[in-house]
């Protein structure tokens, strides 16, 4: 999402005209949710996915039509024979597809305001207007409405545009896309802009690494600390967006960790490790996750049980860290560590089963076995 909102700017500075097209409802089974993108560049390169297979082969033919001199329209597809997976195998549901075609300076401003937003962490509900009868309300529309009381557009109707702000709460506390419908005259595809979480990274060595450039594909902002600079380099961590060479414990105390805020301790021993929980134990971080045996996760708990650390602020901790998938190598072990902090992003729910780490821990996905300098030795 973020390259899209970054070409957009981009394309009406440079007096061009891409397709941006969105999933804006969808009913039954489709090969994808309300929400997904697909900007399509003057050179007919694609950016994002609506899915691929038939959908997306239509959807993209069309809108390329429509780049040269069309306006922004509504396709509804009927996933039947017609428009089916690539196998041959019916999806049976129903896809809405709005093609936008942005080229004014307004909206220009809009995306680049946006993207300025989110790196504010600011969040942000959009509103399109997708089918309209009314005549002052023009399809193609849009506004953004801040958390912070900010708006950017319009859609034609202040009036319009108070109703719609009413539902910016409740569209980010469910963190879902969908059709806002007025006197079925008016359409308008909401859409939550989420600020993008912090993936901080306690440790560069190799899972710290894999774990960097995973992290960065999955939309994470990331920063990443470790006390040796040949490690914490631009050259071996080229997709972080912040590196601090320090003592971790002590740069961990300092960084401004919040509810968008993923931590993950990977360092190379036990007594960094062990410093490094102490320092974000009782942040408010979103996440926390500690890698290693359970028998090292024990010690590292009751030693902070010991100096006064709550075990209630301990049951946080999802400890061995990552997700159960027989992880061998680094970037296995990156991947179930990835997959695990898309489970809590997206508010999975987590089914429970096997062995526990540690007696006073709350239940945890089971732990993958780790070996290397990140396991802290036993």
């Amino acid at each position: 999402m973020r390259e899209i909102y970054q070409q957009i700017p981009e394309l009406i500075k440079s007096d061009q005209v891409g397709a941006y097209c969105t999933v804006v409802e969808t009913k039954g089974s489709t090969p994808q949710k309300p929400g997904s993108k697909l900007l399509i560049l003057p050179d007919l390169r694609n950016i994002g996915t609506l899915g691929g297979g038939c959908v997306e082969a239509e959807a993209r033919r069309q809108a390329i039509g429509l780049m040269q001199g069309g306006i922004p329209r509504l396709l509804d597809f009927q996933l039947d024979s017609d428009y089916g997976w690539d196998d041959g195998l019916i999806c049976g549901g129903n896809m809405k597809i709005f093609i936008d075609l942005p080229k004014t300076q307004a909206e220009a401003e809009m995306f680049t305001r946006i993207q300025e937003l989110n790196r504010e962490k600011v969040p942000l509900m959009s509103a399109t207007v997708v089918e309209s009868k009314q005549p002052h309300i023009r399809v193609g529309m849009k506004m953004v409405f801040a958390k912070n009381g900010q708006r950017i557009g319009t859609l034609g109707d202040p009036k319009l545009e108070t109703e719609i702000e009413t539902e910016i709460s409740d569209i980010l506390e469910r963190n879902r896309p969908g059709l806002y419908k007025k006197d079925k005259t008016v359409s308008i595809f909401l859409e939550p802009i989420q600020p993008r979480p912090t993936l901080l990274i306690a440790g560069a060595g190799h899972v710290g690494q894999a774990l960097c450039h995973i992290g960065s594909w999955l939309d994470f902002d990331i920063a990443i600390i470790d006390d040796r600079a040949d490690f914490a380099s631009k050259s071996r961590l080229p997709e972080a967006d912040e590196i601090i060479i320090g003592d971790i414990a002590e740069e961990l105390r300092h960084y401004p960790i919040n509810h968008l805020t993923y931590v993950v301790i990977v360092t190379r021993g036990h007594q960094h490790d062990e410093s490094a929980l102490h320092s974000v134990v009782e942040s408010d971080a979103r996440y926390i996750g500690l890698i290693g045996s359970r028998r090292k996760i024990k010690l590292i708990f009751d030693d902070l049980l010991d100096v006064g650390i709550p075990i209630e602020k301990l049951q946080r901790v999802y400890a061995p860290i990552g997700l159960d998938i027989n992880s061998k190598t680094v970037p296995e072990i990156a991947v179930s560590i990835a997959s695990q902090l898309i489970q809590v992003r997206n508010g999975a729910k987590v089914h429970i089963d096997g062995p526990k780490p540690y007696a006073a821990q709350p239940a945890r996905m089971p732990s993958i076995k780790l070996t290397g300098d990140e396991n802290g030795q036993d």
